[in-house]
């Protein structure tokens, strides 16, 4: 099994998806990144070397049916499936007693210097770390894949070299990388997510920070936009990020920074490609095969 697990309620959606052989590892990751409890390959192992294709089975909490749509799309997008025009199978399944385990072993993480994300069971430990409280139970990110334990060191640092007063998380998922901005001082936080169980799960962390109400959760469409930020970050998929190259870059303030994650190692150059001439490259961070870029004008 491929995963990185959050504790999950009993019930769940299984979506398997038929993923080419060489690609079924990035697949994972790309599914992980946008939620999934976590993902196993189906069939016969003892002969899964041989397969041009696999099934990979992918497990949430909750799934709503645009962000499956939005998933599919992003896979597709990076050549991650078999057959892009046929819809994966969904399947309601039982907790069989692995995903509540998962519950013992979310430790405390330590992202750069200034911040140890816990889980609300242990909210209380000491620390003189700046504590930000995720709920894993709803699986939109918690800071343990390299995507977002990417931004949220690149956030850390920027944060730490000026003060920010207007930032913008777009596709906010869990919260944690506008929850992040305000423990490092930014003076006011839009969070932006399609998805309304997201935006659910993102306002119930932000209370759990002692957040709530201070940052503004939205399902505003990007597009509908007009004011500029100085910080922005976009933890999404490249496709994505290079589709939104024009909107993100108007919404940038001057002297502003762009923070770009969700990005496989080798789309990296791609995704900065869409963004020049506009743009220009500052930074690049990587974590086991995944980028995190900070552009500025």
């Amino acid at each position: 099994m491929i995963r990185i697990g959050t504790h999950a309620a009993r019930n769940y959606v299984r979506i398997a998806f038929e993923t080419p052989a060489a690609r079924v590892d990035d697949a994972a990751g790309l599914l992980v990144a946008h939620g999934a409890l976590g993902c196993a390959v189906g069939g016969d192992h003892r002969t899964a070397h041989r397969q041009a294709t696999l099934e990979l089975q992918a497990y949430f909490e909750r799934l709503s049916g645009p962000r499956l749509a939005a998933i599919r799309r992003a896979l597709a997008a990076a050549g991650m499936l078999a057959r892009p025009g046929r819809a994966p199978r969904r399947q309601p399944i039982t907790d069989p007693g692995w995903a509540t385990a998962w519950m013992d072993r979310f430790e405390p993480l330590k992202v750069g210097r200034r911040l140890l994300i816990v889980a609300p069971w242990h909210s209380n430990i000491a620390t003189p770390r700046r504590r930000l409280v995720i709920n894993p139970g709803q699986a939109f990110g918690t800071g343990h894949h390299p995507t977002t334990y990417g931004a949220l060191r690149t956030i850390e640092g920027l944060c730490a070299e000026r003060h920010f007063e207007r930032a913008l998380d777009v596709g906010t998922g869990s919260g944690v990388l506008a929850i992040a901005m305000r423990l490092m001082g930014v003076g006011q936080v839009t969070a932006l997510d399609a998805d309304p169980l997201a935006l659910d799960n993102a306002r119930e962390n932000a209370a759990l920070n002692s957040l709530g109400g201070t940052i503004r959760f939205a399902a505003t469409p990007l597009a509908r936009l007009s004011r500029r930020f100085d910080l922005i970050s976009a933890n999404i998929l490249s496709s994505t990020l290079i589709a939104m190259a024009r909107t993100l870059t108007r919404l940038l303030a001057r002297g502003g920074r762009l923070v770009l994650g969700g990005i496989l190692n080798r789309e990296a150059a791609a995704v900065v490609r869409g963004y020049r001439p506009r743009l220009r490259c500052l930074g690049l961070r990587r974590d086991r095969g995944w980028s995190t870029l900070v552009l500025a004008r």
